[in-house]
């Protein structure tokens, strides 16, 4: 038995969940404000207290945060771990470790490792409305998947399925997490590293992007908007992304810039499993936030929720100075921050004539934010050949939702060798800041071409 076929029979005897859509009963929805929070997450923590119980999260900057500087502060900077997981004491652990954690521990049994530290509930308190309007969703008949999963309707202001009975539901919670309304604007550096241990010329980028699902409506959920500053080579290419809640309706809208022709295309291939190409094509246009696109080629299964040890609270790990953060075959360990939380898990499995790199996929979502924090996917021959971890933490700044640090991730490509280290903010110049509202024209080609000039 491989190791996706035993995680999946685990995790279904332990939970035996639906993997169609129900409704939600009034016993159910009873418990959004008591024993769950309204977004769906359990109040309570696990039993022997290592899952503390939420009590309001993180809403103020910690001490010496500088106000509308954009330079982020670790308020766990002086924790230290509780214990690490590496080759000698895995098996130890290895219930609570996703798949691609073990094969990644596997691989460099001499070097990777996972350092443990206390678990905090760090997701701010969401105000009374969306609270309100996350109750609202859970029963209500018009907010809803439709086309088996693949669009949206009927859902505002607030997480759509709190109480999630599909792995579709589960998904487009993680698409529609709550983030700081008005967007963010900020620089900072891709690397990526190749298979013989060499770094690339970093990419440098400023990135503007804004979330219209919790603040104005409209037909898309998310837009981001960036523009490479280096290589000199690169300099002042763009690309812009529109992503619709109606996916059975609409497509993703994909502009791109290039300095060398001097003109803005559609570029409807930034979707799927397209290599991005400032990534060495480490990544694929849908991993980008670790999920983002239509989900119509894959079947979505929500297996369950379990106790797991995964990225948390990664402040540190998005704050790294370079020459800290790169290793010869895998992100310095040194950097890291994991803890123990309770995941809801989605199984991804290809449909019959979809064609797509990987064959299936596991994701696991942070019950209080709803962020996807890992994911693995397996190549066509059932074998792990890729490996996410995100890059999050509370949006302490604005006290609202989390900051994801633009897509912050790192990303294994096993089948090739290399990694990539997506949105990185150590270097002295990077910031990253919460902005109240972008002028009307920043997420339109036309402005992409008026600003386009070196």
């Amino acid at each position: 038995m491989n190791k996706k076929t035993a995680l999946s029979l685990t995790l279904l005897s332990c939970f035996a969940l639906s993997s169609h859509a129900a409704t939600v009963s009034p016993q159910e929805a009873g418990k959004l404000g008591t024993s769950l929070l309204p977004w769906g997450a359990e109040k309570a923590g696990n039993a022997d207290g290592s899952i503390p119980a939420y009590t309001g999260g993180m809403t103020k900057p910690p001490a010496g945060y500088v106000e509308g500087s954009g330079k982020w502060i670790d308020p766990f900077a002086d924790e230290k771990p509780l214990y690490s997981i590496d080759s000698k004491n895995v098996a130890q652990y290895a219930d609570k470790l996703t798949a691609g954690t073990q094969e990644l521990i596997r691989r460099w049994p001499d070097t990777f490792r996972v350092d443990v530290y206390q678990s905090h509930r760090t997701y701010p308190q969401m105000s009374a409305e969306r609270a309100a309007t996350s109750i609202k969703n859970a029963t209500d008949p018009e907010c809803k998947t439709v086309a088996d999963g693949v669009g949206l309707a009927g859902c505002v202001g607030g997480v759509p399925f709190p109480i999630p009975k599909s792995g579709y539901e589960a998904m487009w919670n993680h698409l529609l997490r709550e983030r700081n309304p008005g967007g963010f604007e900020g620089r900072g550096t891709n690397l990526v590293v190749d298979s013989a241990g060499n770094l690339a010329t970093p990419q440098v980028f400023n990135v503007s992007t804004d979330s219209p699902f919790w603040t104005s409506g409209g037909d898309y959920y998310y837009r981001t908007l960036t523009s490479t500053l280096s290589p000199a080579r690169d300099s002042g290419n763009k690309i812009l992304l529109w992503y619709p809640l109606r996916y059975d309706q609409k497509d993703q809208r994909s502009w791109s810039y290039s300095t060398g022709q001097r003109r803005v295309r559609l570029a409807p291939e930034f979707s799927y499993d397209t290599p991005v190409t400032p990534l060495g094509g480490v990544l694929y246009f849908d991993e980008a936030n670790m999920f983002n696109g239509r989900m119509d080629r894959f079947d979505y299964k929500l297996v369950g929720k379990k106790e797991m040890i995964v990225p948390y609270n990664a402040y540190k790990t998005a704050l790294a100075p370079i020459d800290k953060i790169i290793g010869k075959k895998h992100a310095n360990p040194d950097v890291g921050r994991w803890e123990l939380h309770r995941v809801w898990v989605v199984e991804a499995t290809l449909k019959n004539g979809m064609r797509h790199a990987a064959s299936k996929r596991y994701y696991y979502l942070d019950e209080d934010s709803w962020s996807i924090v890992a994911s693995e996917g397996y190549d066509q021959a059932g074998k792990i050949f890729r490996v996410l971890f995100s890059c999050f933490g509370a949006n302490y700044v604005s006290g609202i939702g989390v900051v994801d640090f633009v897509s912050g991730l790192t990303g294994y490509d096993l089948a090739r060798g290399g990694y990539t280290v997506v949105a990185n903010f150590g270097d002295p110049k990077s910031y990253y800041k919460p902005v109240a509202s972008h002028p009307a024209n920043v997420f339109t080609p036309e402005a992409m071409a008026g600003r386009g000039v070196r």
